[in-house]
């Protein structure tokens, strides 16, 4: 709450100018009228997340329920140039209760591999799982594609066919994403995945 006492506009006076980290700067009216949506943004985030975790919502639940308003997303300077609303959501629920959801399934859960084998034989063998992960991909479901690449990577972790197909999935990925760390990681990780997957082809060789 020190941040949203911080971006009060009635906390103080301002100086001619405010210098933005991350955006453009802004002169003193503007600056108030920016300042005064930014924090009523995250001070909407951070009520409906708590909101949330008090009806029992878990992580993935909330990073929906606490989505910000159409008036607040219609905001040039509110884009998700750095950071990004839904890793606040999760960041705050973490902080209030921790790593577990309130599911009694996550207890216990099944190891990442065994999941993998599992969703492997629901859909009728890897090779139909891989085809499930193309059509996804050809179709535009890039997300639903990754982790359907991530499922079939545990099972054959050094396949380079399967490295080279979830790098380029990030890429496609990081080209349509606007916030600027998430594309940085994206991209990072299909060059660690190439050059992995390049190793493994000398290997052979």
């Amino acid at each position: 709450m020190q941040t949203l006492r911080r971006h009060d506009p009635a906390g103080g006076s301002f100086a001619p100018v405010r210098l933005a980290a991350f955006g453009w700067n802004r002169w003193q009216t503007s600056a108030v009228y920016a300042l005064t949506n930014y924090r009523d943004a995250v001070k909407y985030v951070f009520d409906k997340t708590i909101e949330g975790m008090n009806k029992g919502l878990t992580p993935d639940e909330l990073v929906e329920y606490a989505a910000l308003p159409e008036k607040y997303r219609s905001l040039d300077y509110l884009r998700p140039y750095y950071g990004h609303p839904d890793w606040g959501v999760r960041s705050i629920f973490a902080g209030y209760l921790g790593w577990f959801d309130g599911n009694p399934t996550s207890l216990f859960p099944l190891g990442p591999r065994e999941q993998a084998s599992r969703m492997a034989e629901l859909a009728g063998g890897r090779a139909a799982l891989e085809r499930a992960m193309n059509a996804a991909s050809e179709a535009g479901q890039h997300q639903w594609a990754l982790q359907l690449a991530d499922h079939l990577l545990r099972l054959s972790p050094n396949d380079r066919s399967l490295m080279l197909t979830k790098a380029g999935l990030l890429e496609t990925m990081a080209e349509r994403t606007f916030n600027v760390t998430a594309r940085n990681y994206l991209r990072s990780y299909a060059l660690e995945l190439r050059t992995m997957a390049d190793l493994s082809a000398s290997e052979i060789d």
